[in-house]
């Protein structure tokens, strides 16, 4: 048969059945929309915080501990080559508002930041007013959250209580980059410089303090050698079990995990929508192969054979799938615009784009192995229709 005479007649049997090619293609579409969405979105996300990954650090290398870093590991920090290091310590304390009337004021729980002038070393601190953090900060000045403000009923200019000590409040700070907002806090932040920490005294024995050390390799310094670093550094820690050692690229666990999750449920949920979809796929084929019986007993008193007629019908098949991948993730794509303009703002949205060719090529190839595997059991059933049916 010539190949004009199955362009035609397969023309002629998708007009001639419009319902069941739009039923078709739509238990097609939703699945491979399904995927291509959560595909997209987790991949973005995940390039999101790679490409992030020394913002969400503040440096290249962390070391974290609950007790006092060890002189010896801190020494040979500083004696990497071109390397730049700044102790933070954190710890959650409480603070009060000053009372003019010399009674005590309303007093919250905030996780107080201990910082240099030149944190971070990546990214940027959102500072109102805009200024460096070394202006705002001295022995007796602090930064702090805006929450805190409402919740002591104080303005910018005022003083805090914390440890006995006054703080002039010199700064509001409105984000970190490497502190996720809207993730669980016990407190609002503040940030105090080294000596306000010392004048407020409140290293003493029981405070349950964590022991930062942020260290900036040169620019030129690969992510291997970090992770050789690391394993330098390890050794020299005492004792290594409580001294955790960080290198940019495993900044933020909490989030890959959390997202890992999230990803691994959301692609369950589309995986099933797809085989779903699947599903609706084979019995659409199934009813009109059915009802095309004896139109492929004609075809086969005309000379078709059965593999030329099965042929026929797959290539059909195969169409409205192509048709049902193509409108599948040209939606999927759409659906993802629609959820990154209703989330902007509340997440980083601009780390993604809608447009990736690893998540269309993958439900675009899903949706025709989808159209094969459910589609071919019921297209063998033309092989078993006999020319004597007619």
């Amino acid at each position: 048969m010539k190949a004009s005479f199955y362009f035609h007649y397969a023309v002629w049997e998708i007009r001639g059945r419009p319902i069941r090619l739009a039923y078709f293609v739509a238990c097609l579409a939703v699945g491979v929309a399904a995927v291509v969405v959560v595909s997209g979105l987790s991949r973005g996300f995940e390039a999101g915080v790679r490409g992030e990954a020394k913002q969400l650090l503040s440096a290249d290398l962390a070391l974290r501990s609950s007790q006092p870093l060890d002189e010896q590991l801190v020494s040979a920090v500083n004696d990497l080559p071109g390397s730049r290091s700044m102790r933070t310590r954190e710890l959650v304390t409480m603070v009060g508002a000053e009372s003019g009337d010399g009674r005590p004021g309303p007093t919250r729980l905030v996780e107080l930041k201990v910082v240099a002038a030149e944190y971070p070393f990546y990214g940027e601190l959102g500072l109102r007013p805009r200024a460096e953090l070394g202006t705002l900060l001295d022995e007796r000045s602090a930064v702090v959250a805006p929450q805190l403000l409402a919740q002591l009923g104080i303005d910018l200019g005022d003083s805090l209580s914390l440890g006995g000590q006054l703080f002039h409040i010199s700064g509001l700070v409105e984000s970190e980059p490497d502190r996720i907002m809207g993730s669980l806090t016990l407190g609002p932040r503040v940030f105090i410089s080294a000596e306000g920490l010392e004048r407020a005294e409140l290293l003493s024995l029981g405070s349950r303090v964590e022991y930062g050390l942020l260290v900036k390799m040169p620019a030129a310094t690969t992510i291997q050698e970090l992770r050789r670093i690391k394993i330098d550094l390890a050794r020299l820690a005492l004792p290594p079990a409580r001294v955790r050692i960080e290198t940019y690229d495993e900044a933020q666990p909490s989030i890959r995990r959390a997202l890992y999750r999230v990803e691994s449920y959301l692609g369950l949920l589309a995986l099933l929508s797809l085989l779903i979809g699947g599903i609706g796929v084979g019995q659409a084929i199934r009813t009109w192969i059915a009802t095309r019986m004896d139109a492929i007993a004609v075809l086969k008193c005309l000379g078709l054979r059965p593999h030329e007629t099965l042929l026929l019908f797959f290539g059909q098949a195969m169409a409205l799938g192509l048709l049902g991948s193509l409108t599948g993730c040209l939606f999927g794509v759409g659906l993802e615009t629609l959820i990154l303009n209703a989330t902007r703002g509340i997440l980083p949205t601009h780390l993604i784009d809608p447009w990736q060719i690893g998540p269309l090529l993958r439900g675009f190839f899903l949706g025709l192995g989808v159209t094969v595997v459910f589609g071919l059991s019921p297209l063998l059933q033309v092989l078993r229709v006999p020319p004597a049916r007619v």
